[in-house]
């Protein structure tokens, strides 16, 4: 008996030792983000070089009070940030290497189900860009449950690097959108949806068009409802390139298949790959994930669309840890 106590007694001290840890992690991961997005919502309209935080609307721009750019959301285990209360829309500016001549651009569209950002799953796909020579604006668009006003921020986003492209050393004619899960969605809304207008002109930088150069969606969500394209979307020939990446075993896979469908039938440019496996929300993998070779693939995308010019023997992407 008193060796099984002993046991037990050793078990509960490590699962308490445990649980504390996790509590630790969470704590500090929470932190972290408070303190970054508290930083980052003190730069105003000066600071925005220094800092690589673009506020979208002039409203926000002029404000320095740091609310308002994102509340983290508790650690689930997996290490990712969620970003929630998201009222005051920006980009973070991650530049590609320096080069003579204008180079392309994407805005990436972070997923959640339009109820908090996954950030975290979306940096690395920045950090890949930018070593093939591709500028990246990861877009924090307003949440949660903001879906008309998300469809704003990505319109006001695109027209923003195509009007600033001279400072990024941007190419204004190379500049595409690329999103996952729920921002696959909101991709393929300004897609589609470019010359809806939802909002009236605020600057100069309204003044161009927000219709993407070409679209990348990853795991797309709510493209569907039953077995008809989402009513979000009008499709025709007139839309950029789109190239979608998907798993079969994810449950939102039919979208895929019924917008792909769509836009093949529109006569719009579209390529699809649909691995066998590989689930949702799958990022950047290891190697001897079935789903690694989707940055290769991505690339050879791009090069076929003449996006980039690089040579196939460029790096390999990054993998997130």
């Amino acid at each position: 008996m008193p060796v099984i106590l002993f046991v037990r007694q050793k078990e509960e001290t490590e699962n308490k030792l445990m649980n504390t840890s996790k509590r630790v992690r969470s704590l500090f991961i929470i932190l972290c983000g408070i303190t970054f997005w508290s930083t980052a919502g003190i730069a105003n309209a000066n600071e925005e070089k220094a800092s690589n935080i673009i506020m979208l609307w002039p409203k926000d721009a002029a404000s320095q009070d740091g609310t308002g750019m994102g509340t983290p959301r508790p650690d689930r285990g997996d290490g990712h940030i969620r970003l929630t209360d998201v009222t005051k829309p920006s980009m973070r500016y991650f530049p590609a290497p320096a080069t003579k001549k204008p180079g392309p651009a994407v805005i990436l569209c972070p997923g959640g189900g339009y109820v908090c950002l996954v950030t975290t799953k979306i940096e690395p796909i920045a950090k890949w860009l930018n070593q093939h020579g591709v500028s990246a604006f990861i877009l924090h668009y307003r949440v949660p449950k903001k879906r008309k006003d998300a469809f704003e921020d990505i319109q006001r986003a695109v027209r923003i690097v195509r009007s600033r492209a001279s400072e990024w050393n941007v190419d204004p004619r190379r500049i595409g959108v690329m999103g996952s899960s729920a921002g696959g969605h909101l991709a393929a809304r300004v897609s589609t949806g470019f010359d809806i207008q939802t909002y009236q002109a605020v600057d100069k930088h309204d003044g161009v068009s927000c219709k993407p150069d070409f679209t990348v969606l990853l795991y797309p969500a709510y493209m569907n409802k039953g077995e008809a394209l989402s009513e979000d979307f009008t499709v025709s020939d007139e839309l950029s390139p789109t190239l979608i990446i998907t798993a079969k075993d994810d449950g939102f896979f039919p979208g895929s298949e019924i917008y792909a469908k769509a836009l093949e039938e529109a006569g719009a440019s579209v390529r699809v790959h649909f691995f066998e496996k590989g689930g949702h929300g799958f990022s950047l993998r290891p190697k001897q994930h079935p789903l690694s070779t989707w940055p290769d693939l991505c690339l050879q995308w791009f090069r076929d669309k003449n996006i980039i010019q690089d040579e196939p023997e460029q790096q390999n992407a990054p993998v997130r840890k």
